[in-house]
């Protein structure tokens, strides 16, 4: 069994009874000693090597707590339309149509990240911009979101969609002045498109999941958290891709709530599994996106082709309240993709529902995103001890669109994180990838910087330290799929899992932070990836 001491950098522990050390000790997957290096090789083997970090910085790795890992891998596959790569519908154009001169007619062709706040033409494509690109292929475009799409003409014709076609529950078909679709699908509408589009294998998704693997270590991610399991098939992908040496990554499954039934129907729980891979949290959505302005918010959208947009609810509050209980009663962690102030207020309704029911002393729920909020909100969200687990990258990426269709006012607590901490709420960081970049250390210099991709100036009275950032992305990142005692710090009895990086994130100015490199990942105290 290997064992060694890293030794001679900087080690940042994340425990707050020892937060710095000399050195920690490691046999087989587990630190068994932290302290001074005469303390750590005491513990260890007379064959115990050194790991020499050489002046570097250590830490315990990333715990990536929301992002969508099999979509993020296939996504990496598909026509890139993310700014500053695509910048107006022209591009999105070429783009489309280069991949169609290389692909056989009748073949799907998709596409993923426009964002239409920075297009040039500020508007989002329509299927007659598709259909410039190519008409003898169905074509697909994904929202940066991930909570809408536009489908070219030929795809519209495959799905069945006409100006016929009814909305769907929690879903809009955007049309034009005549009634006739544009090829803009919103919330549940984009399932009329997906249903026809043939599903990933699951050779696949197991490659997806190897992409993402590769992507995640050498950014000094260590665990994940996937935001949505909502087939058997993505389970299975899951397993095979441990027990083949692709997923490396620990990885913590949220499973939608359709598949709850079969999961009770087993007699299985979360946690069920092992280090490895688990089950997570149960998985809803309440509302939709903002930055493409689905969320449901209590005051309506600005800069908005309808000025009484307020956004999109996928259940009543009703429907919403039982699926919360389902989950609770069940003895589940509830996750809620929540991001207006309205879809917010609609989750803690059905949080406190479910808990005055059943009372659960531990229960953790979460509100993922948690985006417009309001004092109210805040300090509801801290009586009922529920976690928030927010993006700062999304203001990096998109606050101007933020700003644009909130208004200076409502940004102001958009994403907080000081406001956040100050009332005691356990708050964790993550990106959504792929609606965002997946490194860290972006996500955490948006967080101390509060700037855009103008450079315009956010909510700077949220700003935190990096000091404070770094536990967000770690600790809290455990402590949210219950895993606290196992990984998130550098202590005794904990799993190795640890990503030295070059420089110490706290000693150089914040707009270096994405300039670190990692140097090396380590999960269970192997080596998965190294500079």
């Amino acid at each position: 069994m290997d064992a060694y001491a890293v030794v001679n950098g900087t080690i940042l522990t994340m425990d707050p009874e020892q937060p710095e050390v000399e050195a920690f000790g490691v046999i087989g997957e587990q630190i068994v000693a932290v302290g001074s290096v005469a303390e750590v090789e005491a513990v260890l083997p007379r064959t115990a090597r050194r790991l020499d970090l050489a002046g570097a910085t250590c830490l315990p790795g990333f715990n990536e707590a929301h992002n969508h890992m099999i979509n993020f891998g296939m996504v990496l596959g598909q026509v890139n339309c993310r700014y500053p790569h695509v910048r107006s519908l022209e591009d999105i154009v070429a783009r489309f149509a280069q991949r169609a001169s290389q692909t056989a007619p009748g073949s799907w062709i998709r596409g993923r990240g426009y964002d239409d706040n920075v297009l040039a033409e500020h508007r989002h494509p329509t299927r007659w911009d598709l259909d410039q690109a190519s008409t003898s292929h169905p074509l697909v475009l994904v929202h940066s979101s991930g909570h809408m799409l536009v489908a070219n003409s030929l795809a519209l014709q495959l799905a069945g969609i006409t100006r016929e076609t009814p909305d769907p529950p929690g879903g809009h078909i955007v049309r034009d002045e005549s009634g006739e679709p544009t090829g803009l699908l919103q919330e549940n509408a984009m399932e009329l498109v997906e249903r026809v589009i043939p599903a990933p294998t699951l050779e696949e998704m197991i490659e997806a999941l190897g992409r993402c693997n590769n992507a995640y270590v050498a950014a000094g991610i260590t665990s994940s958290q996937d935001a949505g399991s909502d087939h058997p098939l993505q389970v299975e992908a899951y397993q095979r891709a441990v027990e083949r040496g692709v997923l490396q990554l620990r990885t913590s499954m949220m499973i939608r709530h359709q598949l709850l039934p079969h999961l009770l129907g087993l007699g299985i729980k979360q946690g069920f599994g092992n280090d490895r891979l688990r089950i997570g949290p149960v998985k809803l959505f309440a509302d939709g996106s903002l930055i493409g302005r689905t969320a449901a918010v209590s005051r309506p959208f600005l800069n908005d082709s309808q000025s009484d947009n307020y956004g999109i609810t996928i259940w009543t509050q009703e429907e919403l309240d039982e699926l919360v209980w389902q989950a609770h009663s069940a003895g589940f962690q509830v996750a809620t993709h929540a991001i207006g102030d309205r879809a917010i207020e609609m989750v803690l309704n059905a949080y406190e529902r479910a808990l005055t029911r059943l009372p659960r002393a531990d229960h953790r729920h979460r509100i993922e995103h948690c985006g417009i909020l309001r004092p109210d909100l805040i300090e509801r969200i801290a009586r009922f001890g529920i976690l928030v687990v927010s993006q700062p990258i999304f203001i990096a990426e998109y606050g101007d669109g933020f700003i644009r269709h909130l208004g200076l006012e409502r940004i102001q607590l958009t994403y907080p994180f000081r406001s956040l901490l100050d009332a005691g709420i356990r708050l964790v960081f993550s990106t959504d990838c792929p609606v965002s970049s997946y490194e860290p250390l972006r996500c955490i210099q948006a967080a101390v910087l509060e700037r855009t991709a103008s450079g315009r100036s956010y909510a700077l009275e949220e700003a935190i330290r990096v000091e404070e950032a770094l536990p967000l992305y770690t600790v809290n990142g455990a402590y949210a799929t219950f895993e606290e005692r196992r990984k998130g710090m550098l202590r005794p009895g904990m799993l190795a899992d640890f990503v030295i990086l070059e420089q110490d994130p706290r000693r150089i100015e914040p707009e270096q932070l994405t300039q670190i490199r990692v140097l090396r990942t380590v999960i269970g105290g192997q080596t998965v990836y190294e500079a």
